[in-house]
Order: C-alpha cells, then structure tokens, then sequence
C-alpha cells in the first residue's frame, strides 16, 4: 500500500483519529486551519458561480435545464480537484466519490433552492452571487450551495494533507429536495448508492438528530364558479408550500370601496397584514401582502393567504348579505377553508392534530400555496408533527376537515418524523468533531425543518448554521458569512476524519 507523508510535526494528528476521545492539540488544529484556509477563496468563488445558476424547485418541479446544468458545473469542479463525478437518476443526482474505496459514509446534499417572490425586497439581487459586508448574496447562498463548496473543499483540504482515508467519502447531491418530491433519492436507493450512513450538510450545528414528520398536501375545490350572484374568481398566493407566502390575491364582485371598508377593519386587529385593492373588468382585485419565511416555523412570518381569506369572510359575514362568498363555488369553499377551518392557527388545533414533545416542540400548518386552474383551486399545505403523529394521522385529520365542503386531499409527500439516539456513537463522533471548532455546548437538537436525512436510514443533520451567524433562508437577503463558511470546512476536514478514520503505515 502507497505511504502516505505527514510533516514530521503532524504525526501525532495521526493518532488523533486512530483513539476516539482524543482532543485536538493546537499544532493539529492549525494544519486543518491552514488546508482549509488554502482551499477557501476557491470554495467562495464556486458558491459565487453556483448562485448565478436559478436551479428553482417549485411545485412542479419546473426548471429542469438549470437543474442539470448545475450539477453539471458541480460535477466539473468535483473532477478538477481529483475526485470521480458523474450524473445519475436522468441527470437529477451527482454523485461524488473521493476516491476508488468503497464509501463509508455518504454527505447528502441539494443543489435546488425556493423560488424568489419578489427581487425587489432583496438588497442585492438574488441570483447575483454578489461578494458584500463579509458574506456571499443570493438565494441558495447557504441552502445548500454554500454547504457543497463546503464539503468539495474539505475533501480537497484533506487531499492536501496528504493522508490516506481508511474508506471511502460519497457526495451525493440530489435537486428535488425543496418540494419533497424525492424521486431523485429514490433511485439513488434503487441503484444502491447510498452509504450506510452519515450526514447532510443542510441545517445547523452541533447535530440534528430528531426532526418532524413531513406533509405536503393538496387540497382541491374542484368546479367553476356560479355564473350569477356573489363569488370570488382567481385565488393565485405563494410559491411553495414550505415557505411562507407574502403575497396572495383574488377577484371579487364587490365595490372596491366595500371591500377597502372591510380591509380597515380587519387590520385594526391585524395590522401586520397590508391589502391593496384596484378595479378589474367591473370585479375588484384584492392582494394581501405579509411577511416571507419558512415554512417550518409558520408562526415567524405573515401569511397572506389566509389573512386574505379572513379578512373577506369576515368582511362578508359581517355585512348585510351575510355569508355572500358561502356560494359553493371552487373559490367560495376555498375561502371557507382556509378561514374557518385552517383560519389564523398554525399549531394544527384547528384540525385536530395539535401535539407537542418535550424534545421536537409542537405541530406546525402552513398554507403555502394557492393556485387556480381550470379545473378548480388548489391549496398547498405544508405540515409537520412531532413523534407520535404519524403521516397517516395528518392525512385522516385533513380528509375529515374538507369532506363535509366536497374537497379533495392528496399527498404529495408525507414522511414519518426522523428520530436517532442522541447519544448515538456516530452522533457523538460529529458533536466532538463540531465543539473542538466552535465554543458550543449544546447538546444535538431536534427541527421543524425536514433534510434529506430521511431519505436513508442511518443519517442525520450536521451543518451548516452556526448559532452565532444566523441568515434567512426561503426569504429575501439570503447570504452565506465567509467565516461560516471557512469554520464550515475546517469542522468536515475534522468530522470527515474522525468518522472515516485514516489508514496506519504498513496496513
């Protein structure tokens, strides 16, 4: 077996990974720092370049052509550093291996990202990769563009140091993961491809070892609306059901003075939420505007569609042709779904399936999304529930909410809640690894969020939010700090080490 050749002051780093429990003396630390460091300005401009690409995912899983051609680029920057890239699945997944050893642990990235709303709420524009105030700018910056320069250039800073792994490292990087439609990962589980474990680089440090059952739902109105009397036409708000949405509107047949009246009102109680109204056709438009966020924290933004909803039931009952909107119309039964049965709560209450965990917090609603077609009007929901609400629960609830309005329930995705040990070895492995970089006691935490960890048993979250350096994702002003980055690469040289371990001359 080829020798490998350490500076004669790094030999005991060697030992470091062969003992666990060892700590990091500051000599080691420093030639981590110092590789990592190295490969640092490269890491920044390929984030840069990666942003520049919109590789959107939304709910139909448009933009294909972007897609591919990211993982293309990837694929071309894992070879240039030495590694073995190709495309797999239809030119949906990379996968990246370090070298010619079997793999033993794989790194689940996503190189998709959520649609923009509006540029305009972005100080800089959100495809530019603008390099600014000590951060890299533009949406994907940190989900997950951020985190695969990250992990390509930790590898790379390990090829530097001039060690031989005991196993192998596969970087997997999928793009479908914003709309949970994992067709992409299904097929990396058909083809076998997945390691046993390991981690993805796609939510916060120091370990994520519990997150919440995942559900995207659709529930459908189906029907046109009656040709004569009260209605609402038009319902359009949001881009993805996991992502808040700031903007929704539809058309009324109500005086825009009328509906102007009813706004006021309402934002006497709620003045978070801004409506505009202009005449179209003889109808009046309404739009509501909110506040953008994640969909796994509901409760952090403004949802604009079911403040739109609310507000013109309220408005309605309220005056004298009391429950105008009640028509049975796709749009009417629309609005009463999203007011009277969702209405202003975001625990799952209002559907009966509010549950909380001393460990994994409380269940989580958001309607992300509402789109009108042909064929009716369609609301996007996007819920997530901790141990003891299963999948199948969420879907019974929903069934039962929209049955007695004729609606339709389908379940584009629904995931099971993700649960390791914390005190799992492999988990304690990453948590070392994290603390020896980062002054942070915490003990591995549990999200709302969901990550490709799912998708294979055996793998959990590792990365790369740091508590100190927080930045929107699924929101305006995305950005990735070049010191998360760069403490970023230096604790994956570390992890990657201490989990893959390194081969002992002479073995």
């Amino acid at each position: 077996m080829k020798k490998f050749t350490w500076p004669k002051r790094a030999t005991g780093l060697l030992g470091l990974w062969l003992f666990a429990g060892s700590n990091l003396f500051a000599m080691e630390s420093a030639l981590i720092r110092q590789a990592s460091d190295q490969q640092l300005q490269s890491a920044i401009a390929a984030v840069q370049k990666w942003v520049t690409i919109p590789s959107i995912t939304d709910a139909t899983d448009s933009y294909r052509a972007d897609k591919t051609r990211l993982l293309e680029d990837i694929a071309a920057e894992a070879r240039q550093l030495g590694f073995h890239a190709r495309l797999v699945a239809d030119q949906r997944v990379a996968i990246i291996d370090y070298d010619h050893q079997d793999p033993a642990i794989g790194i689940l990235l996503h190189a998709d990202v959520v649609p923009v709303v509006d540029e305009s709420d972005w100080e800089h524009p959100p495809f530019s990769g603008v390099l600014t105030d000590g951060a890299i700018w533009g949406r994907g910056a940190s989900d997950d563009k951020g985190p695969i320069a990250a992990t390509l250039y930790a590898l790379a800073a390990i090829k530097q140091l001039n060690v031989e792994l005991a196993g192998g490292v596969r970087v997997i990087v999928g793009t479908s993961e914003e709309n949970m439609v994992w067709d992409d990962f299904v097929e990396v589980a058909r083809l076998g491809l997945a390691p046993e474990k390991g981690w993805t680089a796609d939510a916060t440090f120091p370990v994520v070892h519990a997150e919440k059952s995942f559900i995207n739902a659709v529930v459908s109105f189906n029907g046109n609306a009656p040709e004569s009397g009260a209605r609402l036409s038009h319902w359009q708000g949001g881009l993805a059901p996991n992502a808040i949405p700031s903007q929704a509107q539809v058309l009324v047949n109500r005086a825009q003075e009328l509906v102007d009246a009813w706004s006021g009102e309402y934002n006497e109680k709620y003045p978070e939420v801004n409506f505009s109204t202009r005449p179209v056709h003889g109808l009046t438009r309404v739009s509501a505007m909110g506040k953008a966020g994640h969909g796994s924290r509901p409760e952090s933004g403004v949802n604009a569609i079911t403040h739109l909803a609310r507000m013109l039931d309220q408005g309605a009952r309220g005056s004298a042709a009391a429950d105008s909107f009640a028509d049975g119309s796709a749009a009417g039964r629309t609005l009463q779904f999203l007011s009277r049965i969702i209405g202003g709560s975001t625990d799952g209450s209002s559907l009966g399936i509010d549950r909380r965990h001393p460990v994994m917090g409380s269940t989580t609603v958001n309607v992300g999304q509402v789109i009108s077609d042909e064929l009716g009007v369609h609301s996007y929901l996007n819920i997530r529930g901790p141990q003891g609400l299963a999948a199948n629960r969420i879907e019974a609830a929903l069934v039962q909410a929209v049955a007695p309005l004729n609606g339709k329930v389908e379940m584009v995705a629904a995931m099971d809640p993700l649960w390791v040990e914390p005190d799992d070895p492999f988990v304690t492995e990453l948590v070392s690894a994290y603390r020896r970089w980062q002054n942070d006691q915490r003990p591995p935490v549990a999200i709302g969020g969901t990550t490709y960890a799912k998708a294979f048993p055996g793998y959990v979250a590792f990365g790369m939010g740091f508590p100190d350096q927080r930045v929107p994702v699924h929101a305006p002003n995305e950005r990735l700090p070049v010191e998360a980055l760069r403490k970023g690469m230096a604790i994956y040289v570390d992890a990657i080490l201490s989990t893959v371990g390194i081969r002992q001359q002479g073995n």
